[in-house]
């Protein structure tokens, strides 16, 4: 009975970013559901320092170079994260034809693919009260993405500093 009940579980491989703001959503999402879908992390994008053999800055020092998985190219036109590839339970392989992106269309699908019901949806079933959540999710992109960005990345402490405050505001 626990095997049926495990075989029934969606299962996705989920490309994301420690650094992104957008994709923690749809992580939080994830998370409230990880009793009804299982998921893989896949760190997908991300930066790292690279010596400068071909003079790209023009300063002969190291860089910081963008990379983006190849499958994360694959699945998703914008090669942006978060992305979900669904993982086919018989043959345990991922269909990049059928991946969901875009963090707030992640959360809905999450949302949908989970079978909540009740108190354990997101988004409510509510029509007015589901464009509310969809009213608060806008405002927390463009008030307070942008400054945990800045929380998450920078080096300096004055700096992760200030964007803090930001969010606080």
């Amino acid at each position: 009975e626990i095997m049926a009940a495990a075989a029934t579980v969606p299962k996705f491989r989920y490309l994301s970013a420690w650094f992104c703001p957008f994709a923690h959503r749809a992580t939080i999402a994830l998370e409230h559901h990880a009793e009804r879908i299982d998921y893989e992390w896949v760190e997908a994008l991300g930066w790292e320092q690279r010596a400068d053999k071909n003079n790209v800055t023009g300063t002969g020092k190291e860089w910081w170079y963008h990379w983006k998985a190849d499958e994360l190219k694959r699945a998703n036109p914008s090669a942006l994260v978060p992305t979900l590839i669904p993982v086919d339970p018989e043959t345990k392989q991922a269909d990049e034809s059928k991946a969901v992106y875009e963090s707030l269309v992640c959360i809905e699908f999450i949302d949908e693919i989970s079978k909540a019901s009740g108190k354990d949806k997101l988004v409510p079933s509510d029509p007015y009260e589901a464009a509310r959540v969809r009213v608060w999710a806008e405002k927390v992109n463009k008030e307070c993405c942008s400054p945990y960005y800045g929380v998450l990345v920078r080096k300096e402490e004055s700096e992760r500093k200030e964007h803090f405050e930001q969010l606080l505001k």
